[in-house]
């Protein structure tokens, strides 16, 4: 598969610079991955690793914000060059974009949240955000399931009773504790959905691209600043 849209030429050496802006797309509701901050800025981990790779590929950068099901349908068709915001990497969606190597390990135990002695999620109506790894399990197991387009509508439908879980990536999120606890909520069930790890796409054969975000990521992780990074963002 080709890109269909037009994508940013740049050069695979760290020292020349692109020609046009290379445009990254994101949903950022993932603290600690992207997510908005008080002043409406794009913030987290993966924007400072995108900030310095941009900046070590002299790369011009610009930011979109988009729904997590628009990201890689966004990247095939060359709306974005980039996507992230806490992707996993599995073979599902290799089949559909290329990847970077991973910058960050995931815990493949993934937990569905509800109200105390809620039914299990084979019996259960649970409710997922589209185009996630979680709407692609339950899909895989035959389960009932009702997508969503964002996660705080999918939040939403839990608390109204709309449906009896909701299943995405909770457990290691504060602000997410946060909303169990003040809503009576509760961690019930869990299963285990394993990934290769955390990465960003692009449109499949851009390996000019994915050349200059892999070497920028060797750089980062041989000096230290993926480390340092990942320190100040997960512990």
């Amino acid at each position: 598969m080709t890109c269909l849209g037009t994508i940013a030429a740049v050069a695979t050496s760290l020292t020349l610079a692109a020609t046009e802006p290379v445009v990254i797309g994101t949903d950022a509701p993932f603290p600690a991955y992207t997510y908005v901050d008080e002043a409406g800025t794009i913030t987290g981990f993966e924007r400072d690793v995108m900030d310095q790779i941009c900046d070590r590929a002299r790369l011009v950068c610009a930011w979109e914000l988009a729904h997590f099901d628009q990201l890689i349908p966004g990247v095939m068709s060359g709306e974005f060059d980039v996507v992230l915001g806490g992707m996993a990497v599995n073979d599902e969606r290799r089949m559909l974009v290329d990847f970077t190597q991973s910058y960050y390990g995931t815990d493949p135990e993934e937990w569905y949240i509800g109200r105390p002695g809620a039914a299990p999620p084979a019996t259960a109506l649970t409710a997922v955000q589209s185009g996630t790894v979680h709407e692609a399990h339950l899909r895989r197991l035959g389960l009932r399931y009702k997508s969503y387009t964002t996660e705080p509508e999918v939040l939403e439908a839990l608390r109204s009773g709309a449906v009896d879980l909701a299943l995405g990536p909770f457990e290691t999120r504060p602000d997410i504790e946060d909303y169990v606890e003040a809503n009576g909520l509760d961690f019930l069930y869990s299963d285990m959905i394993p990934d290769d790890g955390v990465a960003m796409a692009v449109c499949k054969g851009n390996s000019d691209l994915l050349d200059t975000l892999n070497a920028a990521l060797d750089a980062m992780r041989a000096d230290g600043t993926l480390a340092t990074l990942e320190s100040r963002w997960f512990n």
